[in-house]
């Protein structure tokens, strides 16, 4: 699961689609969940519950976030964004978001019944730390794929000398990991089903207009950088893991928040209908049976309209798909 602020309720609904569509429920009961950012939260939050309990899960991922606010997840500092910009790594202060996410945990007494991978930066050496459910301290490794570069404070983690910072900097959507601890269960990769959940609107940046205001700016600039790089990251990996079998690809078919709307929470405006549109997306992505959206990646590469609109995407894309 890809990351994206609140958008992260599509992806709870995403997963409520599929589970109340598809008539063989085990296809859902994924052993293994990864996760950035949004992503590694609902990664957190699904790995709470077994392989076989997807119905109390999509449940609950439900209620989450349909009772989750703003305040659950940052707070400004005593003195305002100001704080923020010259004594802070964040402009915003995003305590509230490890406070929510312990009191879950603690709730389900830190019993953690998949295998799991959520993923950072760290800023100290430019790699990527991917962090697990034998990890310590796992409420802020999960947090610390969440930090948001300029918005949320980076995580700090001295014993290991690493800071980090959101793992979408480098991947929003992490499949490498996905097969590997994959790989720790099966000796071949044709016995590897993957499922994908992006945050991003097929063929489309989403909603978006121009404002004088720097945070909002610069929130554009992550949403068409992880858009294109999300696509580029998709494609390569067909190319890389042959093998695996690519089953579901789910992407919003309706436009979803961008810039500063990523920050916001509101159920009855943002998250429940962000909600309601990943229910339809899931469910039309097992109506529409294994494999469809890999297949339409690489039509999308042909396709005129989307290289007008998108021509730096669509010649990456051709280049990769067409050494295949």
């Amino acid at each position: 699961m890809s990351g994206g602020g609140s958008k992260g309720a599509w992806e709870a609904g995403a997963l409520w689609g599929m589970y109340n569509t598809v008539s063989d429920k085990s296809q859902i009961a994924y052993d293994v969940v990864t996760g950035v950012s949004a992503g590694a939260l609902n990664t957190a939050a699904v790995t709470l519950f077994a392989p076989g309990d997807e119905g109390s899960m999509v449940k609950f991922l439900s209620d989450v976030w349909a009772t989750i606010g703003a305040k659950d997840v940052f707070k400004n500092w005593p003195l305002g964004y100001l704080q923020g910009l010259t004594d802070e790594s964040g402009v915003v202060n995003n305590q509230p978001l490890k406070n929510t996410l312990a009191q879950i945990y603690k709730d389900f007494n830190f019993n953690i019944k998949r295998k799991m991978s959520v993923s950072c930066v760290d800023v100290n050496s430019g790699s990527y730390k991917v962090w697990n459910e034998t990890s310590p301290d796992i409420v802020n490794r999960v947090v610390s794929s969440t930090a948001i570069p300029f918005v949320f404070p980076h995580s700090e983690f001295p014993a290991e000398n690493v800071v980090c910072m959101d793992g979408g900097t480098v991947w929003n959507t992490n499949l490498v990991s996905a097969v590997q601890r994959c790989r720790e269960q099966v000796d071949d990769d044709s016995q590897i089903t993957l499922d994908i959940l992006v945050c991003d609107e097929k063929g489309n940046l989403g909603t978006w207009n121009d404002k004088d205001d720097a945070l909002n700016n610069y929130l554009r600039y992550r949403d068409i950088s992880n858009y294109n790089n999300g696509m580029a990251d998709v494609a390569e990996f067909i190319q890389g893991f042959p093998s695996v079998n690519l089953r579901y690809f789910i992407m919003s078919s309706a436009p979803l928040p961008s810039g500063l709307g990523i920050l916001k929470f509101d159920n009855s405006t943002v998250t429940w209908p962000m909600q309601m549109q990943g229910r339809t997306d899931g469910a039309n992505a097992i109506k529409q049976g294994e494999g469809f959206m890999f297949n339409e990646i690489r039509k999308w590469t042909n396709d005129k309209e989307i290289q007008r609109a998108n021509p730096i995407l669509a010649d990456y894309l051709h280049d990769i798909v067409s050494k295949q």
